[in-house]
C-alpha cells in the first residue's frame, strides 16, 4: 500500500461556534444551525464555493471564506472549531435544503 493515499472524501463539515457548514468538493451544500439542528435553506453560503488554501493549512482557529463569482460576494464565517465528516443521512439531507424532497422528484 501506498504511504500518501489519496483523500477520497468530498464531504466536509466545518463547525464554527453556531453553525456547521457543510462543503462536497468545496461547494457549500448545507448550513446548519448548531443549537437547534435545523438546516438553513437560505443561508447565503449555500452554493458558494470555499476559497481555495495551500495544502496543508489548519482550518480549525480560522475563518472560512466563501466566495461567489456571479454575484460578486465574499462571506466570512466565524472561526472554525473543529472539522468532523458527515453521515450518510446528513449528506442525503441536503437535496432538502435546496427544496428537493423525494415527492418533487418523483412528481418532475
Amino acid at each position: 500500500m501506498s504511504e500518501q493515499r489519496r483523500n477520497r472524501r468530498v464531504h466536509t463539515c466545518f463547525m464554527t461556534k453556531n453553525r456547521e457548514y457543510h462543503v462536497r468538493a468545496g461547494e457549500c451544500m448545507a448550513v446548519r444551525d448548531r443549537k437547534t439542528s435545523v438546516w438553513i435553506a437560505g443561508h447565503m453560503a449555500v452554493g458558494m464555493r470555499l476559497k481555495p488554501q495551500p495544502a496543508n493549512t489548519p482550518y480549525v482557529g480560522r475563518r472560512l471564506e466563501f466566495y461567489s463569482i456571479e454575484k460578486e460576494q465574499v462571506i466570512q464565517t466565524s472561526p472554525v472549531v473543529d472539522i468532523l465528516r458527515p453521515n450518510k443521512n446528513e449528506v442525503e439531507s441536503y437535496g432538502f435544503v435546496h427544496g428537493f424532497s423525494p415527492d418533487n422528484e418523483m412528481a418532475g
